[in-house]
C-alpha cells in the first residue's frame, strides 16, 4: 500500500517522506485540498486536529468542515472514512461501552462522521484511549505519577470502576 499524508509544514512533509509516505500539501482549513486528497485515496483515515484548546469551538468547526469535505467525495464510493474520537464525556456514573454516544460538543469528529452515513459514506470511528503513553511521554500519565509521588498517594474519583 501507499500512504498519502497531509502536511501543512515543510517539517511535516519531511517526516512523512522519511516514513515512506507521499506528501499532500494542505491543512484542515483548505477544503479543496482535502477533497483532492480524499478523491485520490482508496480510503481516508483522519487523525489531524488543532489542539489549541483556547479556540475549542473554532477547532471543532474546522474539524467538522474537514470531515464533511472529505466525506463529500467518498459518498457512494464504498471507500472508508475513519475518524478518531475519544471517551471524554461518556457514561457518567458507570463504565462506558461501545454503545454510548458522546455529547456533540465533546467529540465533533464522531458526530460529523456518523452524520455522513445516510449520505452513503462508509464512515467509521475509532475511539482512542484518554491516555496513550510510552517512555518519552510528557502528557497526562506522567503528570499523575508525579502528583502521586508528591502527595504520597494515588487517588481516583468515585469507586474506580473505569480503570
Amino acid at each position: 500500500h501507499q500512504v498519502l499524508g497531509l502536511a501543512r509544514t515543510d517539517a511535516a512533509a519531511q517526516a512523512l517522506t522519511a516514513a515512506g509516505a507521499e506528501v499532500h500539501r494542505g491543512d484542515l482549513t483548505d477544503l479543496d485540498s482535502l477533497k483532492r486528497g480524499a478523491a485520490a485515496a482508496d480510503g481516508v483515515i483522519h487523525l489531524a486536529y488543532n489542539h489549541d484548546f483556547s479556540q475549542y469551538e473554532a477547532a471543532a468547526a474546522t474539524e467538522t468542515s474537514a470531515i464533511g469535505a472529505m466525506g463529500s467525495v467518498l459518498a457512494g464510493s464504498d471507500r472508508p472514512l475513519v475518524v478518531t474520537s475519544g471517551f471524554a464525556g461518556f457514561a457518567a456514573g458507570r463504565p462506558a461501552t461501545e454503545e454510548d454516544m458522546p455529547a456533540v460538543a465533546v467529540r465533533t469528529s464522531e458526530s460529523a462522521a456518523l452524520a455522513l452515513v445516510p449520505q452513503g459514506v462508509r464512515a467509521m470511528v475509532v475511539r482512542l484511549s484518554a491516555s496513550v503513553h510510552d517512555a518519552g511521554d510528557h502528557g497526562f500519565v506522567p503528570y499523575l505519577i508525579g502528583l502521586a509521588r508528591q502527595k504520597g498517594e494515588a487517588a481516583y474519583l468515585g469507586e474506580g470502576l473505569n480503570r
